[in-house]
């Protein structure tokens, strides 16, 4: 059997070119879901010789762990967290499916977020595997490679459920090389607001549900979202609100019988999303009483303290320590009891863009910071 490539720009490339859209996601013409992507990982974790296990989330929406014994007794198990799904493809000016160069930029679908950091993470094992450094190692590497990371990460959700831990997690996002020891948490909730449809000719004949709506939103705006500001971490600093769906009405000619609210908030471990949602539903008590609350999604906050001998390793292989206002895998390890953070090549602010690359320099730097770390150089 051949040696699996260690050049990470290769990997990427075959990366790119399969559609891995989750399917929540507005795919336009490529088929949504993971499959492929957790096949073709399955398959080079074994030519790397690791021992894979695969499990489902749904049909055909597989995550994939692979491990890789040491050749001591393990002292440690340390945990690369690649998710397999990305966000659609609509609108896109670049091919999504196929990896493009330009002056020095490497673009396509998941090539920042987070293909590229895969990428990078795959060739530093798969140089690691054939080092001398291999042969004396007691630390037991694992690849658990996630579906539906962007959907709430429901494939690290799935694995923590089923009894997943290790001593260190590194979820693998773009994060221009450093540590992302600390990142907010997610709340989002649904309120649907109801009316009486009626004729527009008409409309005292009916309920409009948009009117129904405006004072619960004007309360979101002026009261929530500033409170919300106002809770202060020292690390992460204020929660948010996002009110980013408001829908309402279909046709000109009819009263609107429903109003869609939603609420994206980010929270911090001094913010309960608890709290939070008390507060909601007193603003819905007091603004539109009958309007119905449902959540979306939720998911907790975390801090991984600097002094963590691990991630202290791997900040001595990157390029310092951040915090994040984004939710990932690390989140969820976290949460689970694994000690995690978030690290890879690239920027986050060209993950999900219409044209999403990422620099080949950095790529290429992912791969040797991920080495050092392996190596603890």
């Amino acid at each position: 059997m051949a040696v699996p490539t260690t050049d990470p720009k290769k990997i990427l490339r075959e990366l790119v070119a399969l559609p891995s859209v989750h399917p929540e996601a507005d795919a336009r013409g490529t088929m949504p879901g993971e499959a492929a992507m957790a096949a073709w990982m399955a398959d080079h974790v074994r030519s790397l010789g690791g021992a894979v296990t695969t499990s489902l989330i749904a049909p055909g929406r597989p995550s994939v762990v692979g491990v890789f014994e040491p050749a001591r007794k393990a002292r440690a198990t340390v945990v690369f967290a690649p998710h397999l799904d990305t966000v659609g493809v609509h609108g896109m000016t670049v091919p999504a499916f196929k990896l493009s160069e330009s002056n020095g930029r490497l673009y396509g679908r998941g090539a920042c977020d987070t293909k590229g950091p895969t990428a990078a993470m795959l060739a530093a094992v798969g140089a690691w595997l054939q080092s001398a450094e291999r042969r004396t190692s007691d630390i037991r590497w694992v690849i658990a490679a996630t579906a539906g990371e962007e959907q709430g990460s429901l494939g690290a959700q799935a694995l923590v459920k089923a009894g997943f831990r290790a001593d260190f997690g590194v979820a693998l996002e773009p994060t221009d090389l450093k540590v992302v020891y600390a990142a907010k948490g997610v709340l989002r909730v649904w309120i649907a607001v109801p009316g009486r449809a009626a004729h527009g000719a008409k409309p005292e004949r009916g309920d409009n549900a948009v009117y129904r709506a405006l004072p619960l939103v004007q309360a979101l705006k002026d009261e929530l979202a500033p409170w919300l500001a106002a809770q202060r971490h020292p690390v992460l600093g204020g929660c948010s609100l996002n009110l980013g769906v408001l829908q309402g009405g279909g046709e000109l000619n009819l009263v609107p019988a429903q109003c869609r609210i939603g609420l994206d908030i980010r929270v911090h471990p001094g913010c309960s999303a608890a709290d939070v949602r008390r507060r909601i539903a007193d603003l819905v008590a007091r603004h539109a009483p009958r309007a119905k609350v449902s959540l979306h999604r939720e998911g907790p906050a975390f801090v991984t303290a600097k002094s963590e001998p691990w991630a202290r390793r791997l900040r001595a292989a990157g390029r310092g320590w951040a915090a994040a206002d984004w939710f990932c895998d690390a989140n969820v390890f976290a949460a689970h009891g694994t000690p995690a953070v978030a690290f890879g090549p690239g920027s986050i602010r060209q993950a999900h863009t219409k044209d999403e690359f990422i620099l080949e320099r950095e790529l290429r730097a992912g791969a040797a910071a991920f080495g050092r770390f392996m190596r603890g150089a």
